[in-house]
């Protein structure tokens, strides 16, 4: 009963929306406004989070606490990811498109117009807004630079923002600096997808062994020694549960961290 409550509050707790959403989708009910479903979910997961917490040891609920929160954080990384390389496939493409309008003698501010009216989403909307700074007078440089703080690939707009400063200090060609800039943030790119694929067999390393004391326990469930009933009993097992899945959930952490900073 204890092993089954608390697999309820962390599925709750870390399951992922789009599957409730399917579920609700199957439900015979009218739709919920899109403001009160997360609340609902915050609540149900809140609810199951103190069951758990009444009928299960306090060592049980803080393992699964450490293990909840883990997910949460590789979820957060991943998704930060998968908005980086979208980014940056974005930036390319209209850097492309900008590089091409500035070669045929297109005006800066037109080329950023046609650049953006190319691309979608995020990258989009930040050229439209260094166009609007230019039309208005404003330091593009500085512009670009805003943009790239609230950016997930910020070292590239600060290219853009040195290319157009150096531009307008010396009178240097602004499609050439443009130009090298792409070919650098392409280099760039190259060498971090190739890291990354690199980085691949050490981060499937870690996962494999940070899941082998779930193998022994299982093994050890299976020949009669019964370890669950330790572990989840309190006591001196509720504190090896808790150090050995803070101790792999950590590791976890440790290794996406180093994986992270080679790229």
């Amino acid at each position: 009963m204890t092993t089954a409550a608390l697999s309820l509050a962390l599925a709750l707790l870390v399951a992922p929306y789009r599957s409730r959403r399917r579920l609700d989708g199957l439900a015979l009910r009218a739709p919920m406004p899109g403001r009160i479903r997360p609340v609902a979910s915050a609540w149900g997961g809140g609810v199951a989070a103190v069951v758990a917490g009444l009928l299960a040891p306090i060592g049980a609920v803080a393992a699964v606490t450490i293990v909840g929160v883990t997910v949460f954080l590789r979820r957060r990384q991943s998704g930060a990811r998968r908005r980086r390389g979208e980014e940056s496939a974005a930036l390319q493409s209209a850097l492309d498109v900008l590089v091409g309008e500035l070669r045929v003698g297109a005006h800066p501010v037109a080329a950023f117009d046609t650049a953006a009216a190319e691309t979608a989403g995020p990258v989009a909307d930040s050229l439209r807004a260094v166009s609007a700074r230019a039309r208005l007078g404003a330091d593009v440089g500085e512009g670009l630079r805003c943009v790239a703080r609230e950016s997930s690939v910020p070292a590239h707009w600060e290219r853009l923002a040195v290319c157009w400063q150096l531009a307008e200090t010396y009178g240097l060609a602004i499609g050439t600096l443009v130009h090298t800039a792409q070919r650098d943030i392409i280099e760039r790119e190259r060498f971090s997808t190739r890291a990354e694929a690199g980085m691949a067999g050490a981060r499937t390393t870690a996962a494999v062994l940070a899941g082998l004391p779930v193998l022994g326990i299982g093994l050890g469930q299976l020949i009669g020694a019964d370890p669950l009933t330790f572990l989840f009993s309190g006591g001196a097992g509720g504190w090896l549960l808790v150090i050995g899945v803070s101790l792999a959930c950590a590791g976890l952490l440790w290794t996406d961290r180093i994986t992270r900073q080679l790229r």
